[in-house]
């Protein structure tokens, strides 16, 4: 009997195998796996090349919009052409009367930690003034007209706003030599030498001079205990040298110099003297411990002194910060900005304040310290002796003729402080 054996027929002639044929739409199936992997593919690049950057979107921001700077207590500023930006000494007799309390504002609010409990706001007088900067300054020329008391107060408060504005950027200072001047610590003709002193110097050398009051920052300190408070009063050199960083956006280096000194040979132009590349690695200390005389954590050996931001002097105990320098660019303000934190000011087991507080970021932070720099004391911050110093070629810390500046930081009265000034301004005037 014969026996049928059916099968689909293969549509390949050499197909002899027994397989069925493919389903209708398994050609179809195949396509549709390629164009997922195409679209992924040119997902990916249209992700990274973004062809359609350069197109404006009308429904989308067009770059990121940041607010506008401004001085710390005002919301508006006023130019100047003049690169000595110093406050008006002759009003230091009213100010002494007037006291700290009487220039600025106090109002009694809740805390928001404690609410059951008040605590005192200071604030700058600048928040009487009106918004529109036209109207602000005729009231402003206004109220000083009416008593001397009162042209103190304004010029006082404007300090904030003062920024210079030159009519042509041809000669730009380099560099600005920053001051914080308490007018309760010395008297008239004692500040005028002070001020005066860094005038003669950026002059000489076209560098640009700011000054302030440290009583113009009670109310960033919100406080007026710690204008008694050595160590807690450092803290406004910071806050002083941000806001000249404000008022001098195009310098390049700043160098704050607290009150307690006098550049005593102004003949020396700071940048071939420390701030250029070459003289500056011949100043740095290698390996030079953070704290003295044998702290563990030391500066980097192998530090480029383009990449230095902070140039800092110790004395045979720490780091000092009555003579430091700092680079105005994003990394400079960047550093100044951490140092200066709330968080830094508001601890109180920091025994020296900012001093403590650059110490501690500098051990604990190794980018902070690669970009810092620790040079001898005598190259910025040559100190004042109350005996005759020891051999000069020996001595890297207290003052000898010739040296760039002399501090007296550590003078205990406003009179035996007064004294060394006058003292070093005799000396200064027979060498200059």
């Amino acid at each position: 009997m014969l026996t049928l054996r059916l099968r689909p027929k293969s549509k390949v002639a050499s197909d002899s195998g027994a397989f069925l044929p493919e389903p209708a739409t398994f050609k179809g199936m195949r396509p549709r796996s390629n164009k997922i992997v195409l679209l992924l593919i040119v997902f990916t690049l249209l992700w990274f090349f973004n062809p359609l950057r350069w197109m404006a979107v009308p429904w989308t921001r067009n770059g990121t919009t940041y607010t506008a700077p401004k001085p710390y207590m005002s919301e508006f500023t006023i130019e100047t052409p003049s690169k000595y930006i110093f406050p008006p000494v002759d009003h230091v007799p009213q100010l002494k009367e007037l006291g700290a309390a009487g220039l600025v504002r106090q109002v009694r609010i809740k805390d928001p930690d404690m609410p059951e409990v008040e605590k005192t706001l200071f604030q700058s007088l600048n928040v009487y003034d009106d918004k529109d900067p036209v109207t602000s300054k005729q009231r402003d020329e206004a109220e000083a007209a009416l008593s001397g008391e009162a042209a103190v107060k304004v010029a006082f408060k404007n300090q904030d706003k003062m920024v210079y504005k030159p009519k042509t950027m041809k000669n730009y200072p380099k560099v600005v030599i920053v001051t914080a001047v308490d007018f309760d610590q010395y008297s008239i003709e004692a500040i005028t030498k002070i001020v005066q002193n860094r005038v003669d110097y950026g002059h000489k050398q076209n560098y640009g001079v700011y000054v302030r009051w440290y009583q113009e920052f009670v109310p960033l300190m919100n406080s007026l205990a710690f204008l008694t408070d050595k160590e807690r009063s450092k803290w406004v050199r910071l806050y002083c040298l941000r806001a000249a960083m404000f008022a001098f956006p195009h310098a390049e280096w700043f160098w704050y110099f607290d009150q307690h000194g006098f550049v005593m040979n102004q003949n020396v132009d700071l940048i071939n003297y420390l701030l250029d590349t070459d003289a500056l690695k011949k100043s740095m200390l290698i390996e030079q411990p953070v704290i003295p005389p044998d702290g563990l954590i030391r500066t980097y050996k192998n530090i480029s002194p383009s990449r230095v931001r902070l140039i800092f002097t110790q004395s045979d105990q720490k780091i000092e910060s009555n003579s430091f320098i700092v680079k105005n660019d994003f990394l400079g303000r960047g550093l100044l900005d951490t140092w200066g934190d709330r968080l830094f000011v508001k601890y109180n087991n920091f025994p020296y304040g900012p001093e403590s507080a650059i110490t501690h970021i500098l051990q604990w932070h190794p980018f902070a310290l690669s970009r810092s720099a620790i040079v001898p004391a005598r190259t910025i911050n040559s100190l004042h002796s109350e005996v005759t110093p020891k051999e000069e070629s020996k001595d890297q810390l207290h003052y000898h003729k010739g040296d760039l500046v002399v501090q007296w930081s550590s003078c205990e009265t406003p009179l035996k402080c007064e004294e060394i000034l006058n003292g070093y301004h005799t000396i200064m005037k027979s060498e200059n």
